[in-house]
């Protein structure tokens, strides 16, 4: 039986940029992460929006930020504990 530790572990926040001119995605843990990664990009980390926005934007029932530059979207990704994985692969070998 699973605890709810376990549970929380399963289901993680991530924000999905897509920067339209290149058609790149990226993938981040919180939206600050977004705003201070953009910022050390070569170009010049110009996303049209402020990280103040965005944090306080309303994402709920799957809504998304897009403007001309980019597409922002926040949802929920699945994965299982570790805990779980080395007992479904406990008898796989890495090659």
């Amino acid at each position: 039986m699973e605890t709810n530790t376990e549970k929380v572990k399963q289901e993680r926040g991530v924000v999905h940029l897509v920067i339209k001119a290149t058609g790149a995605n990226f993938f981040y843990g919180n939206m600050k992460a977004l705003f201070d990664n953009q910022e050390k990009e070569e170009n010049d980390g110009t996303l049209g929006v402020s990280y103040n926005y965005m944090k306080n934007y309303d994402f709920s029932d799957g809504k998304t930020y897009e403007n001309s530059i980019c597409i922002i979207r926040k949802g929920i990704i699945c994965t299982i504990t570790k805990k779980e994985w080395m007992r479904n692969n406990r008898n796989s070998k890495r090659r």
